[in-house]
């Protein structure tokens, strides 16, 4: 199978990568950088098994075994939030110090970028700054909160949120019926990992009903509220402040156009007619800073202030 046949709605950046494998121009750092779960790993993956497949005419049996003697992938340990500079002075370093077994090029795929601490990312830039002529480093991370030396060393590729009809497509060719495919794309805003957690979340129906208990708190003005909201929001806090961003945005289309079929989920209909009105030029800014917010979920930063923050800008923006 080819390996980039599994990455959905990201057209231009494949097609950057397959153009630079095709005409054999392959240099020592790239940083593939987007939102989460729209196919950043996914095409590190298929990048780098591509190369290796031209390189190594035995290559495949390798993928089969999930191994390939110049392929190595850094995570996050289980047990750390962050990764550590060890996993790149002790890891990464020496490995790449060896010359590659079966093909031309070794490849470093580095999973999470932006969780490298200071340490790890300075210990990186040395690598960065003079790689083994045979070095591909590849870096995945969901925002740019990296060193600009290390982003100024790298190629970046970028990648964007996908559209509900290519995450939609997906989920329907694994199986998912219609009516699940449709409405866990519009949950997904832009990511096929979020509205796969739709999907697995067997009790998504008390989850939503929590997310709208917590905007009709919000909007009874009660600052009080801010704090009963965050607790409420620890029982899954990513699902819950993504389930709140869309009935924000559709709280404000309704409000100003009164069309139902606008709306993202029309379950909305009813909290868009019952709280008061809302200026959507605040409501609109809200978004961006709860967007933000919601992005610290994926650092090391404690859920119950990420929670705080979100729902102090849903009760400011609807006051």
């Amino acid at each position: 199978m080819e390996p980039f046949s599994d990455i959905v709605g990201q057209a231009r950046p494949v097609k950057v990568l397959k153009t630079s494998i095709k005409n054999d121009i392959i240099i020592h750092a790239y940083l593939f950088l987007g939102p989460a779960g729209v196919g950043k790993m996914l095409s590190a993956l298929a990048f780098a098994r591509t190369i290796i497949l031209q390189e190594d005419s035995q290559a495949e049996l390798y993928f089969k075994e999930g191994i390939h003697p110049d392929l190595l992938i850094i995570e996050k340990a289980d047990n750390r939030t962050l990764i550590s500079k060890e996993q790149v002075s002790k890891e990464v370093e020496p490995w790449l110090t060896l010359k590659p077994y079966r093909a031309r090029h070794r490849i470093v795929i580095i999973r999470d970028a932006h969780l490298m601490s200071l340490e790890a990312a300075n210990a990186l830039l040395k690598t960065l700054e003079e790689p083994p002529e045979y070095a591909v480093i590849i870096l995945v991370s969901d925002e740019s909160m990296l060193l600009e030396t290390i982003i100024s060393r790298c190629q970046l590729i970028r990648f964007s949120f996908l559209a509900d009809q290519d995450i939609e497509e997906y989920l329907l060719d694994r199986g998912y019926s219609g009516d699940e495919a449709a409405k866990a794309a519009k949950f997904g805003q832009g990511s096929i990992s979020t509205a796969l957690r739709y999907l697995e979340e067997e009790d998504f129906g008390a989850i939503w009903q929590t997310a709208v208990e917590i905007v009709r708190g919000l909007a009874g003005g009660d600052y009080l509220e801010i704090f009963e909201s965050a607790r409420k929001m620890e029982r899954e806090p990513v699902l819950l402040s993504n389930i709140i961003e869309i009935v924000l945005r559709d709280i404000c289309i309704y409000q100003e156009t009164n069309r139902e079929e606008l709306l993202s989920i029309p379950d909305s209909i009813e909290l868009a007619s019952t709280i008061k009105k809302v200026e959507p030029r605040r409501l609109m800014k809200a978004l961006g800073k709860i967007s933000n917010i919601s992005s610290y979920y994926r650092r090391n930063v404690n859920p119950l202030l990420i929670n705080t923050g979100i729902a102090f800008e849903v009760w400011e923006a609807l006051k």
